[in-house]
């Protein structure tokens, strides 16, 4: 069975160490990896092809990574408590 990723548009790969500790996030977006972020709450990458942000949010016991079009280079979201943030950009 071949495991491999298939033509897929986004894709996210979690880099972590031998006891577990996730250490960062590598990001695939229009079938191109676009770079990697560290696994930090709130870090963000934007797709230089398609302009889509995508989020990192880390949460009580879990992680979401959420992919956010955005319109005329900004973009902004809402966290669960209705607090807007905007979106900034970090990699490694």
């Amino acid at each position: 069975m071949n495991h491999q990723t298939k033509n897929y548009t986004s894709d996210y790969r979690v880099n972590f160490l031998n006891n577990g500790m996730i250490i960062s996030v590598e990001i695939k977006c229009c079938g191109r990896h676009i770079g990697e972020v560290r696994f930090e709450d709130g870090v963000t990458k934007k797709c230089p092809h398609c302009g889509t942000v995508h989020l990192l949010k880390i949460q009580h016991n879990h992680f979401h990574i959420r992919s956010i079009k955005t319109s005329a280079g900004k973009a902004t979201t809402e966290t669960k408590d209705n607090d807007k943030f905007t979106l900034r950009e970090n990699a490694l």
